[in-house]
């Protein structure tokens, strides 16, 4: 473990934030972004940094309580204790953001764009990059749809593994943080849909779909899961439109 960089808080006289808390934590994130702070570094104590940038200690510990939130800093209390840069968690980040996701208020069409955006390039990659072991996975995932085809809950749970299961072996963070996120926000969509009809064409769909993986050919899986995609966000938003009508007609009778 080491102590960060004194140079960090350089600029402390011409950072223009409108409190010393929003100072420090906007010098500290600007650092991490320079690549002057990395995961492990020590920014001290409230006491040591209070002394530090000439303040008290009450809007250090602010800014570490925001940097804690923000997932920048782990705070240790007690002897020897202080903030130190945070080991990066992807999971956090997903988390974080299907909830900014409902609560801006994202609308389904929006979210079956950015799903059919990343699966399609994830679908690239995992044809390059998918291990044994990735396709072990994607071949469970199939056999265990098969036999809750007619269950509509536990057939939509075990597809959307199976979207995830994809964009994992493309192993790339971002976009697998990104559909942690919007399976989150996307799965009530389609649950209520699923009949064992339909189930049956999931499933021969996403047979094609690794198939494609398996045999190496990214384009052809792309285009496969990207078509998979249009054809549910069709049927989803109709049946999301279909509802939407149905209840204002009830509300405009009563």
């Amino acid at each position: 473990m080491t102590s960060a960089h004194t140079d960090i808080w350089s600029r402390w006289e011409d950072t223009r934030s409108p409190s010393v808390s929003a100072r420090i934590v906007e010098l500290v994130r600007a650092a991490l972004f320079r690549n002057k702070l990395k995961p492990g570094d020590m920014l001290g104590s409230e006491t040591d940094l209070a002394r530090k940038l000439g303040v008290s200690r009450v809007p250090v510990r602010d800014a570490f309580k925001s940097l804690q939130a923000m997932g920048i800093v782990e705070v240790k209390m007690g002897a020897n204790g202080g903030a130190r840069i945070a080991a990066g968690d992807p999971t956090r980040f997903a988390d974080a953001l299907a909830v900014q996701f409902k609560l801006v208020g994202m609308s389904a069409e929006e979210m079956f764009e950015a799903e059919i955006a990343v699966e399609g390039s994830a679908a690239v990659l995992a044809a390059d990059n998918a291990t044994d072991d990735d396709l072990a996975a994607l071949r469970a995932i199939l056999s265990e749809l098969a036999d809750v085809a007619n269950d509509a809950q536990a057939f939509t749970r075990t597809g959307l593994r199976f979207h995830f299961g994809v964009v994992e072996a493309s192993h790339n963070r971002a976009l697998i943080a990104y559909e942690r996120a919007l399976i989150d926000v996307l799965y009530d969509a389609y649950a209520p849909q699923t009949t064992p009809e339909l189930a049956r064409r999931v499933i021969a769909k996403h047979t094609q779909v690794y198939r494609h993986i398996a045999a190496r050919d990214g384009a052809k899986a792309s285009a496969a899961i990207t078509a998979h995609l249009r054809q549910v966000r069709g049927r989803v938003l109709a049946d999301i439109h279909a509802a939407t009508s149905g209840t204002q007609a009830r509300r405009a009778a009563v």
